[in-house]
């Protein structure tokens, strides 16, 4: 199975954005972007918040994704937007500015870590 590994960058803190977007919770942006993603593709996997709660990375099946460019430049830059574009009706962070990294999963040999 190919992966695909996504970061979010969110700018700012999201520490606060754990509601629950059914209920119509004001502070749902963690929700907010994860129902963004998986409207692309299916969620394996997820990290914590780092770096100050600003960042949160993904990781999906690469085959999963409902966008024809597949995960290239063009679905991050599609996805990016459309995490930009969650309303401040359900997340009072400013998400305006967020940016998406895609990675693939590889480990060179020399880097690998012995068991």
């Amino acid at each position: 199975m190919d992966l695909t590994i996504l970061t979010v960058d969110f700018i700012n803190s999201m520490a606060a954005e754990t509601g629950d977007l059914s209920s119509g919770s004001a502070v749902a942006g963690l929700e907010a972007t994860r129902a963004t993603i998986m409207a692309r593709a299916n969620i394996l996997a997820e990290g914590p918040l780092a770096d100050s709660n600003t960042q949160k990375t993904y990781i999906v099946r690469t085959d999963s994704v409902n966008l024809a460019s597949a995960f290239g430049t063009t679905a991050l830059a599609e996805l990016q937007t459309n995490i930009r574009a969650i309303p401040a009706a359900v997340c009072t962070a400013d998400v305006t500015g967020a940016t998406v990294t895609g990675t693939r999963l590889g480990i060179l040999t020399a880097a690998a870590i012995a068991l």
